[in-house]
């Protein structure tokens, strides 16, 4: 009887160590999970910390400490295990697809409400498929806010969906072979950015750069693509698109911006990418004019077109009886000022439509 008294309480004290030692596991597990929480909410809060009202004019360098300190706490991010990051090295690109949907257009916000269908959004046609773009208008002045901040983003992390800066939890078909999500990051005062705009620091460019990041934040992209399928005919596949995250931090004198690029974004930089020279782009004044040459930077060394189509595909804005000598002139600074292409417009625009013959001399 002793015997097996004393086997049972072996028996139990076993058992009370194991379940003491399941819940301490529990217990670390969910103490580790609170610390990345946590680490993630304040990878952006910390750095950028709202000093003061009173103090915030006496700081001098704002910008370089914010950007400084948010560069920090990325890399304890990265310490803990959190993501890997990587550089970037293809600043000049800018996704093929996006290039050529007509989601930024050169048409000014104002004008675009009479164009929204009944759900507030802009839709649109391609040839390969149809979308449409929710959010607020946007313009080509959004777009070059976007592709500035293209050209300032200096990594891409690699990660858990749930450990991003930004958490994400609707990206699983991006992930890849262990479960990791790959997502472009800028770390960025509204300074810089509008210092890479090629604008100057007063308070009406400032606030313009803002209004714009607040609007980027806000537009997503509906996306159908077509396919034919060999018994059901016809279909579509769709998916909504969301660009970027953007969290920023107003200052009296300058803000911190930090942008993730979604997991989408980056893949179409990696696997279809069109070279877009900034420098190029910011030198044409006219909105139409620069989403010509967004445009053409997608189509090849060669291509062929009637200019109404081509006016028609990026939204041209203005007076269709001006088109070509308008169009022209952009031709014209592309040739002769950066040496970039060589073109010719045939036809009368009469019996015979005008129709752009064009071939680039450079790749960028």
């Amino acid at each position: 009887m002793a015997a097996s008294q004393s086997k049972m309480d072996s028996f139990l004290a076993k058992r009370n160590a194991e379940s003491k030692q399941r819940q301490k596991d529990l217990f670390d597990a969910e103490k580790e999970q609170a610390i990345d929480l946590a680490t993630m909410n304040t990878i952006v809060e910390e750095a950028t910390h709202t000093p003061p009202v009173e103090n915030r004019k006496k700081i001098k360098g704002i910008g370089r400490k914010l950007v400084k300190a948010a560069d920090a706490r990325l890399l304890e991010a990265e310490q803990l295990g959190l993501f890997t990051s990587l550089s970037v090295s293809d600043t000049n690109a800018i996704p093929t697809l996006l290039a050529r949907l007509p989601i930024f257009v050169p048409i000014p916000a104002r004008c675009q409400r009479n164009m929204l269908d009944k759900d507030l959004a802009f839709a649109f046609e391609t040839p390969f498929g149809r979308g449409r773009r929710f959010g607020p208008p946007v313009t080509i002045e959004d777009e070059d806010v976007l592709f500035a901040m293209l050209q300032l983003s200096g990594r891409r992390l690699i990660g858990q969906g749930s450990k991003l800066p930004v958490p994400l939890n609707d990206s699983s078909w991006l992930n890849d072979e262990r479960g990791n999500l790959t997502v472009q990051v800028m770390i960025a005062t509204v300074g810089q950015i509008n210092k890479e705009l090629g604008i100057n620091d007063s308070g009406l460019n400032y606030k313009a750069t803002i209004e714009s990041i607040r609007r980027l934040a806000h537009v997503s992209i509906e996306l159908e693509t077509r396919k034919k399928d060999l018994y059901l005919g016809e279909s579509w596949d769709g998916q909504t698109i969301r660009l970027v995250d953007i969290q920023w931090r107003a200052y009296e004198e300058d803000g911190l911006i930090f942008a993730q690029f979604s997991p989408l974004m980056v893949k179409w930089l990696r696997e279809q990418a069109t070279f877009h020279n900034w420098k190029m782009r910011r030198k044409i004044s006219s909105a139409n004019g620069r989403a010509l040459y967004r445009f053409l930077c997608t189509q090849g060394n060669y291509y062929k077109k009637e200019l109404e189509y081509i006016a028609d595909v990026i939204h041209w804005h203005g007076d269709r009886s001006r088109l070509r000598p308008r169009m022209e002139a952009v031709l014209k600074q592309l040739r002769d000022q950066f040496d970039w292409c060589d073109f010719v417009i045939h036809g009368t625009g009469r019996s015979e439509p005008f129709v752009l013959e064009f071939s680039r001399r450079r790749k960028n």
